[in-house]
């Protein structure tokens, strides 16, 4: 979290490229606060791409010496700045000023030997952040979530309704339930969480031949359920798969059945509408759950949609399946990636060590996934986050992991809360439910602007 969230206010924080943007900074707390009868320094500082000329001698610090500085005084305790924000990057809106004094604890002087860091503060000054997007991202919603999840209707511990309440109390945005050969378990919890309109629940089932068999792949969204087709109409499987010797190429060394088998899976998932999203090849059953080299041909030739990169396997595993992605970029191979946890269980943290950012367009996450825009991010307890992706879109992340959802977070922690009493009969907290929620909407709207 940056430390600056908590004592002001940036609103936007995020603004659209090489347009000028009014930008409103409000003082919360601390040792600088914005006085409306004193003038504060401003400077506008990019981190990647400089707006103003480089020194000739080439210094280190060489941009700084032709940067300007505004001068600016508050009303009524808050700045209003305008700049145009060159370019797609994060932003150090810096101020200082020299006029402090008369608002600073008079023991500071009496401790000036002890205290002088703190003397000092308002002259040296502090930075917020913020970001410029060229128009294409800059109209998408940022959102987060889990495409995997597992409850107690396959093998997972609790009911859709609290795994759904448990995973807004921990921030995300949206999960796509995807239990084991059953579908649409998210049903009743989706009707139930309704009115919580900032909150998407995503219908699925994690496919698979027979009730232990080899081939897994995610489905989302379609209109009926393939793992109904493996249990209930085999002999049909064995007929089609065998009619698809006769048109598709098997590559050289790979296991004929089972590709076919992988052919006739995806195809089934498209044909019912879905979105195929290929999980941990690099899962450890003993053995690595898929092969690399079925792995490659699963990707290469357009057999998923999508590819969970980071997928509830330890870091290890999963920095086999990050490995595997990026050798397939230099091979060519474009594919969007998801973070899913493959969570059975949403009350002992083990929901919240990968998840997906999505860029949502039109409130399409699928469209938006599909379409490029989508990072997998990896919390493993202890470490710093990692975000794995485009560039322009895992920087984006890390500034929206540092200065949006730490707020972001601790208000669905409140709506979450109340989610799992009302999932659990206590209906009376639908109205607090919803002040909840309503709150989170309106931060979204200070942080990023009202774009809709």
């Amino acid at each position: 979290m940056a430390q600056n969230t908590q004592i002001f206010k940036v609103s936007p924080s995020v603004v659209e490229a090489d347009k000028e943007s009014e930008i409103v900074i409000k003082s919360f707390d601390g040792p600088l606060r914005f006085m409306d009868d004193i003038t504060y320094e401003v400077q506008f500082i990019p981190m990647d791409e400089s707006d103003v000329e480089r020194d000739e001698e080439l210094s280190l610090q060489g941009y700084n010496k032709a940067r300007k500085t505004y001068t600016v005084k508050p009303q009524n305790g808050e700045l209003h700045l305008k700049y145009t924000f060159k370019g797609e990057q994060e932003w150090r809106i810096h101020f200082r000023t020299k006029e402090y004094k008369k608002y600073q604890n008079p023991l500071y002087e009496k401790y000036a030997g002890h205290w002088g860091h703190l003397i000092s503060y308002p002259e040296r000054g502090i930075s917020v952040s913020v970001y410029s997007l060229c128009s294409d991202l800059y109209e998408r919603r940022a959102m987060i979530g889990d495409l995997h999840v597992h409850t107690m209707c396959s093998d997972g511990s609790e009911s859709p309704e609290l795994v759904a309440a448990s995973y807004r109390k921990a921030g995300r945005d949206f999960i796509a339930i995807t239990d084991h050969n059953l579908y649409n378990v998210s049903a009743k919890a989706k009707d139930m969480l309704s009115f919580a309109k900032n909150f998407t629940l995503l219908h699925g089932e994690e496919v698979h031949n027979g009730y232990v068999g080899l081939f897994h792949m995610v489905n989302i969204g379609g209109s009926y359920s393939v793992n109904d087709i493996y249990i209930n109409e085999p002999e049909r499987i064995k007929r089609e798969v065998s009619a698809l010797e006769k048109e598709v190429e098997v590559p050289e060394g790979l296991d004929k059945i089972e590709y076919l088998n992988r052919v006739w899976l995806y195809r089934e998932i498209k044909k019912s509408g879905g979105y195929a999203i290929y999980p941990h090849p690099y899962w450890n059953i003993g053995y690595y759950h898929t092969s690399t080299a079925m792995s490659r041909a699963i990707l290469k030739n357009g057999l998923c949609d999508a590819f969970e990169v980071m997928g509830g396997n330890p870091p290890k595993n999963n920095n086999l399946q990050l490995a595997l992605w990026t050798d397939m970029l230099s091979d060519g191979v474009k594919l969007p990636i998801v973070g899913s946890t493959d969570s059975h269980s949403a009350l002992f943290g083990g929901h919240l060590t990968q998840s997906t950012v999505a860029f949502v367009k039109d409130n399409d996450i699928i469209t938006s996934i599909s379409d490029g825009y989508s990072v997998a991010v990896e919390s493993v307890k202890n470490e710093n986050v990692r975000v794995y992706g485009s560039l322009r879109l895992v920087m984006y992340t890390h500034f929206l992991l540092d200065n949006y959802y730490p707020t972001h977070n601790e208000l669905c922690f409140t709506s979450g809360m109340l989610m799992c009493d009302y999932v659990h009969g206590n209906t009376s907290l639908r109205e607090q439910i919803e002040i909840a929620e309503s709150r989170v909407t309106e931060y979204e709207k200070e942080f990023f602007g009202d774009r809709q």
